[in-house]
């Protein structure tokens, strides 16, 4: 099986060479390719491809910069760590096709309006990245992933005749620009925004829209600089119709769980359960942002009301000071959702059930509700 492998990676090596070895002919056409977002979550924010199509010389190739090898040693802690290099790979467009009809994601492709000596450089350009050391990249979601590669292409093709940063995009954060993005499932969007730090509430500048593949899209749409985008292949599922119960799941998770929790007899084990998950969440994205490379990961607020949890069970032994600490972090929960709208980290509204979760437990906690049934008990 490996030598029948080895086999049709060597032809198609051979194949491609073949044609690589060709000059376009003026007939050539170069195409934004725009792939829709897919249901995995190395798909959810779409992906962008170029096309070489020349029917005169029989090629028709889709390069595209969004690969990476499983078979990479230690491939899990180094995409962790942010050193996973992703490199620029190309096939024929046939098979573009029949992956992207496999997978259901809908392709849209713009014809761009370059002059001939502009097709030649971006198919040379294309050529020798793919030839040398220059196919591979240090991936980075915001800064560097295969839609700016592209963009990048584009613009050292034309020579910034087509230039991205003359864009009328303005005025998103990173964080904002990927939400409508997240939005079709909750613990994703929740895991996300968890894990993302200050970096992706930066605003961002024209040109770095381009992270998304739509923005690409849509920044030629309508321009002198491509035709009209086209559907090539509409294979995206319908949209579900009606209530996304995925969003109001885990406020009815947090209802039960704060009954448990006001009982005396569950209340210890649903407590430290609750506790114990939050400590390790906010130990988690504090180790992650000092271990890891991904900038969009650095300066992450979140521990800030996450860790605190961690506190308390390991100051459980204490009373003295277990007291304070509970306190201290209940004024930390609550000055976040006094100051939401004001902190420098946008705080996702997926966090809001926990956070209200965590405020009932330490109430109940520290006995606060006490007070509301001794004022009862003096107006009876």
């Amino acid at each position: 099986m490996k030598k029948i492998l080895y086999l049709i990676i060597i032809v198609n090596s051979l194949f491609l060479q073949s044609l690589f070895s060709q000059e376009l002919s003026q007939n050539a056409v170069v195409s934004l390719i725009t792939q829709d977002e897919g249901d995995e979550l190395y798909a959810y924010f779409g992906h962008t491809a170029l096309r070489i199509k020349d029917d005169s010389l029989g090629i028709d190739l889709a390069f595209n910069y969004g690969t990476f090898d499983f078979s990479t040693p230690n491939f899990y802690t180094k995409f962790a760590k942010g050193t996973l290099n992703y490199c620029l790979s190309v096939e024929t467009y046939k098979s573009l096709v029949f992956s992207s009809s496999h997978n259901k994601r809908t392709l849209r492709e713009q014809v761009l309006n370059l002059t001939y000596e502009e097709k030649l450089k971006t198919y040379q350009l294309l050529v020798n990245y793919y030839n040398s050391e220059a196919r591979y990249y240090r991936y980075d979601f915001f800064y560097d992933n295969c839609a700016t590669k592209i963009r990048d292409i584009i613009q050292e093709a034309t020579n910034n005749r087509i230039d991205f940063s003359k864009s009328n995009f303005k005025g998103h954060s990173y964080r904002q620009l990927i939400m409508p993005f997240l939005e079709k499932n909750y613990w994703i969007d929740f895991g996300i925004n968890f894990i993302l730090g200050l970096e992706a509430d930066k605003k961002v500048p024209p040109e770095q829209y381009m992270f998304l593949p739509v923005y690409i899209h849509d920044f030629l749409e309508g321009s002198d600089f491509a035709q009209n985008s086209q559907v090539v292949l509409d294979a995206s599922p319908a949209k579900k119709q009606g209530i996304d119960f995925g969003y109001i799941l885990p406020w009815l998770i947090v209802l039960v769980w704060g009954i448990l929790i006001y009982f005396k007899k569950t209340r210890g084990f649903f407590k430290y359960l609750l506790f114990t998950i939050f400590g390790l969440l906010g130990l988690f994205i504090l180790c992650f942002g000092l271990y890891s490379e991904h900038t969009a990961v650095l300066y992450n607020l979140n521990t800030i009301w996450s860790l605190p949890a961690l506190l308390i069970l390991i100051f459980s032994w204490s009373k003295k000071w277990l007291h304070y600490i509970k306190l201290g972090y209940l004024i930390i929960l609550l000055l976040h959702l006094i100051n939401w709208f004001w902190l420098p980290q946008q705080m996702s509204t997926t966090f809001l059930p926990w956070m209200c979760l965590l405020i009932f437990t330490l109430l109940v906690d520290l006995n606060y509700f006490k007070y509301f049934k001794k004022r009862k008990a003096t107006k009876n």
